[in-house]
């Protein structure tokens, strides 16, 4: 299947997950307004010289506005805690709303669970909306660590990958040749599943599409904040590590290829470092980074050959014995 193809197939499953996670919510809601109108129904309306119009107005625009930040956070969030929280905090701020709303329309004083029931559920709500809004900064910290090993404060959409959501090999290059202009020192990673193409035939595309993405997320969440991460081509990722030395970058390298295994899965990795400064300069930027990416596939190609050559001898060896 095109990568085009799988990437429509993923968003139509957030899609369906994201429609069944609002209808739930907005049942929720549903029964939560639908009480106090049954509760209302035994008290009397207001005359209209009674009621003060401009209460109306601003206590509804402010469950309006409630209700339109409910669907905002319905609309942007995944499931979770942090999105339970920030939910149930609007919905008591906005059925605090709505309760007054109804006290300017209807003579509700004679209902008796009217005192605690009109008071409790705004301040309850701010309560637990300033929870929810605590764990999203503590939430948003860990995401935007994660973000700068996969875009470093350059973001343009149509140079993402669309399965594993990384920057490609063209925002790579731009990376490269933009730290190399730093004069800063760096190092060069490329990890590339083993038996890629196994995982596909055996279990499917889509498997090979989720192992995918869970390597994109393992392989940002294990880099420091300063490093880069993008998917290079089909299986493989780059790795950009800023202020690295060979000791960092050898150690990082064994590391990535000790760790991928709790995914189920094996990987192949080398690494490269730039040549001296002096000698460096002798090139453009961007030759030198495309030579740098070559000199990176050239390792890779010489790994996966001599690592072929091994399990061909202990196949040999197996069969002789």
């Amino acid at each position: 299947m095109p990568l085009r193809s799988r990437t429509a197939v993923t968003h139509q499953d957030y899609s369906a997950k994201q429609l069944k996670l609002l209808g739930v919510y907005g049942v929720s809601l549903l029964i939560i307004f639908v009480v106090p109108l049954l509760l209302w129904q035994a008290a009397p309306t207001k005359a209209l010289a009674q009621v003060d119009w401009l209460d109306i107005a601003t206590e509804g625009a402010l469950f309006v506005l409630g209700m339109c930040w409910l669907m905002v956070i319905l609309s942007a969030r995944p499931r979770g805690r942090v999105t339970n929280l920030l939910v149930l905090g609007l919905a008591c701020y906005c059925l605090g709303c709505f309760l007054d709303l109804l006290d300017e329309m209807f003579v509700v004083k004679a209902v008796p669970i009217y005192n605690w029931f009109e008071k409790m559920p705004t301040p309850i709500g701010l309560v637990i909306l300033t929870c929810g809004l605590w764990l999203w900064r503590d939430e948003q910290e860990v995401v935007n660590r994660q973000l700068r090993t996969r875009e470093q404060f350059y973001r343009q959409h149509h140079l993402t990958d669309g399965l594993t959501l990384l920057n490609d090999a063209k925002t790579f290059e731009l990376h490269l040749t933009r730290q190399l202009a730093s004069h800063r020192p760096l190092g060069l990673l490329m990890l590339d599943i083993d038996h890629f193409h196994q995982v596909n035939q055996r279990q499917g595309m889509e498997e090979g599409d989720r192992l995918l993405s869970e390597v994109a997320q393992w392989l940002s969440s294990q880099l420091r904040s300063q490093d880069l991460v993008c998917r290079y081509a089909g299986d493989s990722f780059v790795i950009l590590l800023n202020g690295a030395i060979a000791p960092l970058v050898s150690t990082m390298a064994e590391q990535l290829r000790q760790g991928i295994r709790t995914l189920g899965c094996h990987a192949s990795v080398a690494w490269v470092l730039p040549p001296p400064r002096e000698i460096a300069t002798e090139y453009p930027l961007k030759t030198e980074a495309l030579g740098l990416l070559l000199s990176l596939n050239e390792k890779m190609s010489q790994q996966k050959t001599m690592r072929g050559r091994g399990c061909l001898q202990e196949g040999s060896q197996q069969e002789r014995l």
